[in-house]
């Protein structure tokens, strides 16, 4: 046991000592809460008596002024978010022209007398540029129209925007919850980063797993621990020192990004309904250690089958496939996350932990399927960690083999760790 401990304390501290990991845990929440901060001081916030829909207006360095003539006579007023000096009214077309040619405007609109019949507007400028008029244009079209409708703001904005769509399901889910995405952009980024938040810390940590054992086979430093302790010793420790980690960064990370979620709710407009429950850190640390020890126990069988560490690179990708199942279909199972595919998914050891989390952050779900879920994930891990216990034998740490998805499959299964054993017999 003191020697588990000794490989366990060994492992988490030259991982966290590290500059790259130190620099990494602090800036990865550090960066977002600097530009947050930024938004906030320097974004400034809408007044509230803004009005809720003003015509787009193109993005240009320099306000244009220009000038009217109403012929037609349908300008009554000018609405409170277009100002009276963007557009200048004029009485007489000689007016406008002089102004022009002085420079007071860049242009001016004639609205012809026959508007309502014709829908004509002659545009009249001392150097024509039809991509000006283009970018400039909307300040007479927002202008009559505002004025057609009668000077009514709501009128202008159910012109502008005619339908409002709400869906009603005459046959809902009763277990279906979601959040209605359409309500903002955040709704779709905050499951999803939940689902790359666990992705990225249980491969990588993980890979820790494996690179570690893989180094220490290629500089033959397992020789020499192989004097000392016994393989299933150095498996425990090193497994459980590098899963400390991840969970370190997981509170760190999670934890940041649940007090930014809050802090930054009203600058990013983000929905209360939305926001994540500080119960889901909790979850998230259950989920990340089953997770955790699922990968990192193939990780460490893949290690100790392995020779070099280029080679157990190289077999990361075929052992984290299944994990990249949720990512793909992250679409999928945010649209719909109690639908028979994220259910399933959240049952399957290898897709459950960020497939439950990401699903988490969107509606609650039935404790029969954690609990369920959870069970599945343990019994994996006994299996895993029995498999694995077996291949670190020191037989096979000292020797090494080329990596195949077969030879982890039989290695799993005991039958590729026989064949070592009784070649090292004879």
């Amino acid at each position: 046991m003191n020697k588990t401990w000794t490989v366990l304390k060994t492992e988490f501290i030259n991982t966290v000592t590290r500059r790259s990991f130190l620099l990494t845990l602090i800036l990865v929440p550090l960066v977002p809460a600097l530009i947050l901060g930024a938004l906030s001081l320097f974004g400034g916030d809408q007044p509230s008596d803004a009005p809720s829909l003003i015509p787009s207006q193109p993005v240009v360095e320099d306000q244009v002024i220009e000038g009217y003539l109403d012929l037609a006579n349908i300008i009554t007023s000018t609405p409170a978010w277009l100002s009276e000096d963007r557009l200048i009214a004029y009485k007489q077309e000689a007016e406008a022209r002089q102004a022009v040619l002085t420079g007071e405007i860049s242009g001016y609109f004639v609205i012809q007398s026959d508007y309502l019949e014709s829908g004509s507007i002659r545009y009249i400028s001392q150097d024509f540029n039809p991509m000006t008029s283009i970018d400039t244009s909307w300040a007479i079209n927002a202008l009559i129209q505002y004025n057609l409708l009668g000077a009514d703001q709501a009128r202008l904005e159910a012109y502008q925007n005619p339908i409002l769509v709400q869906y009603v399901d005459l046959a809902p889910d009763d277990v279906e919850a979601g959040i209605d995405i359409s309500t903002s952009p955040v709704a779709f980024y905050v499951p999803y980063g939940m689902t790359m938040l666990f992705y990225v810390l249980i491969v990588t940590a993980a890979s820790l797993m494996m690179n570690s054992v893989a180094k220490e086979k290629e500089n033959r430093i397992m020789e020499v621990l192989m004097s000392s302790i016994k393989p299933r010793q150095l498996l425990t420790g090193k497994i459980f020192g590098l899963g400390l980690v991840g969970l370190l960064q997981l509170v760190v990370w999670l934890g940041s990004a649940l007090v930014l979620l809050r802090l930054g709710g009203r600058t990013l407009q983000i929905p209360a309904e939305i926001q994540p429950s500080p119960a889901i850190l909790l979850w998230g640390m259950v989920f990340f250690v089953l997770g955790y020890l699922v990968y990192a126990t193939i990780m460490a069988g893949v290690g100790a089958l392995v020779g070099t560490v280029k080679e157990a690179s190289q077999a990361t990708f075929i052992v984290i496939l299944p994990i990249l199942i949720p990512l793909m279909m992250v679409g999928a199972i945010i649209n719909q996350p109690n639908a028979p595919l994220p259910v399933i998914l959240s049952l399957i050891p290898f897709t459950a932990p960020n497939t439950i989390m990401t699903r988490m952050a969107i509606t609650p779900i039935p404790i029969w399927q954690l609990a369920l879920s959870i069970s599945l994930l343990i019994l994996t891990i006994v299996l895993l960690l029995r498999a694995v216990a077996g291949m670190f034998k020191a037989q096979l740490l000292l020797t090494g083999k080329k990596f195949s998805l077969g030879l982890l499959i039989r290695a799993l299964l005991g039958k590729q760790l026989a064949e070592t054993e009784s070649t090292g017999r004879s």
